[in-house]
C-alpha cells in the first residue's frame, strides 16, 4: 500500500462534502494531509483490512455526475453510488511521501 490508513476511532458518518472537509481538517498525532481514498484504495482496503463496518464507505471519486460519488459496499462486496447527500462512513487516508 502506498497510502496510511486512519484509525477506526476517526471514522465518522458524514454526506460527501462534509466527509471531504473532514478529512482535510483530521489531524492525526501531527499527521496531516488526510483525505478521501479513491475507489480503488477502497478496495484495495477492502483486501486488507479487518476493522471495517460491514457498511457503506465514501470514495474520492466522483460519479455520473456533480450530485454523485462512488462508494464501496463492504457488506455486499461491491462498488456502487449514492447521492452525495447521504450519510455513509469515511475512512481517511494519506499518501505515503
Amino acid at each position: 500500500m502506498n497510502f496510511d490508513i486512519a484509525p477506526k476511532s476517526t471514522e465518522i458518518e458524514a454526506n460527501w462534502d462534509d466527509a471531504r472537509l473532514y478529512c482535510f481538517t483530521l489531524n492525526i498525532d501531527g499527521k496531516t494531509g488526510w483525505r478521501l481514498p479513491t475507489i480503488n484504495e477502497l478496495i484495495e482496503i477492502y483486501y486488507t483490512q479487518h476493522d471495517l463496518r460491514l457498511d457503506n464507505y465514501w470514495s474520492a471519486t466522483v460519479a455520473c455526475d456533480d450530485t454523485y460519488a462512488e462508494m464501496f459496499a463492504f457488506h455486499r462486496h461491491i462498488e456502487r453510488r449514492g447521492s452525495k447527500s447521504w450519510g455513509q462512513y469515511v475512512r481517511a487516508v494519506r499518501s505515503i511521501d
